[in-house]
């Protein structure tokens, strides 16, 4: 065998030598140092079927919005109430969604540098399926003026990394109760609408009803312009301000109601109650939630007189 088949050969070994302990290093690796995370949590958001959250502080108080039946229901100091099911299923999408952009700390000592200790974060406890969880912690952001990109910084409660996130996560989370709730009275497509009937006291119900396209109040055309202003108002109509101190037994019966009627939709009630604080709407669509009627002036754009309808002339 000649001497430069010798070379070869050896060259051969050495490189397959090289390989090997590159990669008993990568293995070593593997097995010290924790590598950069794909994603903050492992779970898809339709696996996700519960989020507890503990706002900064809160004294361990924390708020649950959970899945019940498909429907997002909340609860808080052992009160249920209805969640916003669209904001839930952003926030869902939006955990679901977490992808670390770089490493920032690897050390608990600098974990109050990002206000990701237990005292300064917010805690956000995600369940996936067969009550699988993982537990994070949400630190303070930044934003970027040159990118014009927001940054949170995040934990995974079981490491001691910190990883900056995309987004406004910790304003996500730490907010009130309320604004998680659905505030919804009625939301639905105007040119479904064929019939709303007031039912006032003192005689002074009457009915507005659509046919051929036109609508008109107990058979007289009414103003087309004030009726395209009041149907863009009551089909999209949410509440502002809770009245969750409202006892609906302590009033015998609702002084105004709307019945609004029409094609692709179930029949949706509003009633207004009168108490000593002042007037409370609450609707079918969202029967465990009540409003202040005085907010907003949301009694007033709703329940409307029958003259509202008509142009000056018929006013008059």
């Amino acid at each position: 065998m000649s001497k430069k088949k010798n070379n070869w050969g050896l060259l051969i070994v050495f490189a397959i030598l090289l390989a090997a302990a590159g990669a008993n290093a990568l293995i070593k690796s593997s097995k010290g140092e924790r590598t950069f995370r794909k994603d903050i949590i492992e779970f898809q958001a339709n696996d996700i079927k519960k989020i507890s959250i503990f706002p900064k502080n809160s004294g361990n108080r924390n708020v649950d919005v959970f899945l019940k039946d498909t429907v997002w229901k909340l609860k808080f100091d052992g009160k249920m109430f209805a969640a916003d099911q669209e904001m839930i299923k952003g926030i869902a999408d939006e955990l679901a969604n977490m992808t670390p952009e770089r490493l920032v700390a690897n050390k608990r000592e600098l974990w109050k540098d990002y206000d990701i200790t237990d005292s300064l974060g917010v805690k956000v406890v995600i369940y996936g399926n067969k009550n699988d969880k993982t537990e994070i912690t949400l630190g303070r952001f930044t934003y970027n003026q040159a990118t014009r990109k927001p940054t949170t910084y995040v934990r995974v409660n079981t490491e001691k990394e910190v990883y900056a996130v995309e987004g406004y996560l910790s304003m996500t989370f730490n907010r009130e109760i309320n604004s998680l709730r659905d505030k919804n009275i009625f939301r639905g497509n105007q040119n479904d609408l064929t019939q709303i009937s007031f039912n006032y006291p003192a005689d002074s119900s009457f009915t507005l009803t659509k046919q051929d396209n036109k609508w008109s109040l107990n058979g007289v055309p009414v103003d087309s312009t004030r009726m395209a202003g009041y149907l863009t108002t009551v089909s999209y109509l949410v509440g502002s301000d809770f009245r969750d101190d409202f006892i609906p037994a302590s009033v015998t019966s609702e002084s105004y109601k709307i019945i609004l009627t029409g094609n692709n939709i179930k029949p949706i009630e509003i009633k207004a109650y009168r108490d000593a604080i002042g007037t409370v709407i609450n609707s079918s669509e969202n029967s465990t939630s009540y409003f202040s009627g005085d907010k907003g002036a949301l009694f007033l754009r709703i329940f409307q007189g029958r003259n509202s309808f008509f142009g000056a002339k018929k006013r008059e």
